[in-house]
C-alpha cells in the first residue's frame, strides 16, 4: 500500500469519527434541550454508555433523575449506529 493510500485512509477515518461525534452532541441537545446543554458535554461513548460531563452537581442530579427519558430522545435523535442504553454523569470539565 503507497503511503498516499494510507493518508487517504486515515483522513477517511477522521471525517467518519468527526461526522459520529457531530451527530452525538446534536443528539444530545435535542434530548437536553438548550439550557441542560449549556451545563454539559458528551465526553465519551464507550459500547452503549454515554458518558457526559456537567458543570455542576445540582445538574448531575436533576439529569439523574431524567436519565430514562433522556435516552428514549437521545435515541430517536441520533443519527449514528451507536445507541445508548446507559448514561453516566460525572462533574467535569464543559
Amino acid at each position: 500500500m503507497e503511503l498516499k493510500d494510507v493518508v487517504k485512509q486515515v483522513i477517511s477515518g477522521l471525517e467518519k469519527r468527526q461526522e459520529e461525534e457531530s451527530a452525538v452532541i446534536k443528539a444530545w441537545q435535542n434530548a437536553v434541550g438548550k439550557k441542560a446543554a449549556a451545563h454539559t458535554k458528551p465526553v465519551l461513548f464507550k459500547g452503549k454508555k454515554l458518558v457526559i460531563n456537567v458543570s455542576d452537581s445540582s445538574w448531575l442530579y436533576k439529569l439523574t433523575l431524567e436519565k430514562k427519558r433522556i435516552i428514549k430522545i437521545f435515541n430517536e435523535n441520533a443519527k449514528t449506529r451507536k445507541k445508548a442504553e446507559e448514561l453516566q454523569f460525572r462533574i467535569g470539565e464543559i
